[in-house]
């Protein structure tokens, strides 16, 4: 099944209890540009884009781009806007996918995140014919280091002094799940939660 084809589908196969993952358009642009400038949001990052219009082209261009799929999480009771979540191809020979995720500070505790990380391990596992999931977060990033074990992601190491954030080097966790362990979560039942 081609790239193409999956991201004409996509609106069908990412709605988890509840959140859903809506495709990043044109037309939902906006949040994005919001979410990704918001230095705030993003301070376990070593550089945050804060011109609007290079954000702009630069998820326009990868709404078209293959091996990457952008998503607003949304709340699925009443639609709001919440985050944003992401999964772009790492190396296709390995069929290694990363993930990676914000929510706005409001929506934090109520397991938002979670279901939509594993919204994006199943749809890699499901509909990308992965074999291996990664994720990275900063070492302080404690709530995104949670949401991916919790995610079935087990640690695999730290890169030591990987980045500049703030002024100082720093350390990255580096989590993966692979499509047996995932298939084995999925049997014990653990997997929807």
């Amino acid at each position: 099944m081609g790239n193409e084809y999956i991201k004409k589908q996509i609106h069908h196969l990412l709605k988890g209890k509840t959140v859903e993952l809506v495709p990043v358009t044109k037309e939902n642009m906006d949040f994005i540009c919001d979410e990704e400038s918001n230095s705030e949001l993003w301070c376990y990052e070593e550089h945050v884009e804060t011109n609007k219009e290079c954000i702009r082209e630069r998820f326009t261009k990868r709404i078209e781009e293959k091996g990457v799929f952008d998503f607003i999480i949304k709340r699925s009771s009443d639609g709001v806007q919440m985050g944003a979540a992401y999964i772009w191809q790492c190396i296709s020979t390995r069929r290694s996918w990363e993930i990676g995720y914000v929510l706005l500070p409001e929506f934090h505790g109520n397991g938002y995140c979670l279901e939509s990380a594993k919204l994006l391990i199943s749809f890699a596992f499901n509909e990308l014919n992965a074999h291996k999931v990664i994720g990275m977060c900063h070492c302080d990033n404690l709530r995104s280091a949670s949401v991916m074990q919790k995610a079935g992601m087990l640690k695999q190491g730290v890169f030591r002094e990987e980045y500049i954030c703030g002024d100082k080097w720093v350390d990255q966790f580096y989590f993966s799940i692979l499509e047996r362990e995932y298939c084995n979560i999925v049997k014990e039942g653990c997997g929807n939660d």
